[in-house]
């Protein structure tokens, strides 16, 4: 606008020189041509144009006013828009700041909890895998024991029924010993009869008979005892004894605690010995507890003579 308003001056102020300069020309024209044009007629129209000019030039400068006070509002509003701008942008920014702060701050105490969290998750986690870890070695261990229960149960099994085996060949082989001293004892009744027979046949004899020493008469009573037999039974009957002892003495204290029956049938243990023996395997099979005490019992000596354990 304000270059438009230029312009249109500059383009007055080459009128005015050029109307200047053909009033000039006219002028000399009129004076050389008619000296007889009067002067004052070309000076009012000077004037008037002068007039003219002096009117449309205090327009000019009243728009040049008006001009500069819009130039001026218009400076001013600018001024005062680019500060609110400025101060709205400064707000914002601020605004903005604060915002990504909090959003900074957020995501930083959530990120702390979310760590807190997973450590609290890892650390239940190790707990877990810590107590299944024991809770498998606990496993296998009593799996292992188990195992081992159940070769050592086989092993007892295996053992019982070798021993029930031999209780089962010496009562058999009993049995054959009692038919054979049944049938021996009947063919001694039998010549227990033929002798009587005899002895009441002839009276005499049997008076001097009783009279003479010798042994004694053969009564339903008398017990008839082969050597052979007794020998026999007693081998078996050691045999049995030594294995058993042998076998208590080498297995372990479960095993052994087994064994304590026939040991003691088979070495006339007293119900008092028994005990001593089974409180003695428990003590060492246990951890805790106190070694127990013979009491009643008779202790060898040197001398012969017997000691009783109080």
């Amino acid at each position: 606008m304000f270059a438009k308003l230029k312009k249109k001056i500059a383009e007055e102020a080459e009128s005015i020189t050029s109307v200047g300069a053909d009033s000039g020309d006219d002028f000399a024209s009129d004076g050389s041509s008619s000296r007889g044009d009067d002067l004052s007629s070309q000076i009012l129209r000077r004037n008037d144009q002068i007039r003219k000019l002096e009117a449309k030039l205090s327009d000019y400068a009243e728009q040049l006013r008006l001009l500069q006070k819009t130039k001026d509002k218009l400076e001013v509003a600018l001024e005062k828009h680019q500060d609110s701008s400025m101060r709205k942008l400064q707000e914002q920014n601020e605004a903005y700041q604060s915002n990504r702060a909090k959003m900074a701050e957020g995501m930083a105490l959530a990120l702390d909890k979310k760590d807190q969290e997973w450590m609290e998750k890892m650390a239940s986690l190790e707990q877990e895998k810590a107590s299944l870890s024991a809770r498998l070695a606990e496993m296998t261990e009593q799996s292992l024991s188990l195992f081992q229960k159940r070769d050592d149960l086989d092993e007892l099994e295996g053992f019982q029924q070798q021993e029930l085996a031999k209780v089962k060949h010496m009562l058999l082989r009993r049995e054959e010993q009692l038919g054979q001293r049944e049938r021996e004892l009947q063919q001694k009744e039998g010549q227990l009869q033929t002798a009587r027979s005899e002895r009441q046949d002839d009276r005499p004899n049997q008076d001097t008979a009783a009279t003479a020493p010798g042994p004694g008469p053969v009564t339903p009573n008398t017990t008839v005892i082969n050597s052979a037999d007794l020998t026999d039974t007693r081998e078996i009957n050691f045999e049995y004894l030594k294995h058993v002892v042998l076998k208590f003495m080498s297995s372990r204290e479960a095993e052994a605690y087994q064994l304590i029956r026939a040991v003691s049938v088979l070495l006339r243990f007293t119900r008092e010995e028994e005990d001593l023996l089974k409180q003695t395997l428990e003590y060492k099979m246990s951890w805790f507890g106190s070694k127990p005490a013979p009491k009643g019992i008779a202790r060898p000596s040197i001398s012969g003579a017997t000691d009783h354990w109080s």
